[in-house]
């Protein structure tokens, strides 16, 4: 049996616990990357964090990079935080994995 975990607030949406851990790395490897520093907080927005619009562009950039999919801005604005951009990432690689 898998251990589920409800991937956002928002969504009825849910991954694998050990799924979850490993998005919020990436998530947080390319905040940290983007940003310069490390943000420990996974709630904490983004633009609270110090990004803007022209930096939020860049995070995207390396989240595609490292997830291999590709991830809409207005997306990324919909989920401002590492824990619903992990949700996000996660639904986006399902869809993809279903579409090949």
């Amino acid at each position: 049996m898998q251990t589920m975990v409800d991937a956002t607030s928002s969504h009825d949406d849910t991954v694998r616990v050990e799924d979850h851990a490993q998005l919020i790395s990436l998530v947080r490897s390319a905040w940290q990357q983007t940003l310069g520093y490390d943000t420990p907080d996974i709630d904490s927005s983004f633009f609270d964090s110090g990004g803007d619009s022209f930096v939020l562009i860049s995070l995207i950039g390396r989240m595609e990079k490292a997830s291999g999919v590709t991830i809409r801005a207005v997306d990324v604005l919909r989920a401002p935080t590492m824990r619903k951009q992990a949700a996000l990432l996660g639904r986006l690689m399902d869809k993809d994995r279903v579409a090949d």
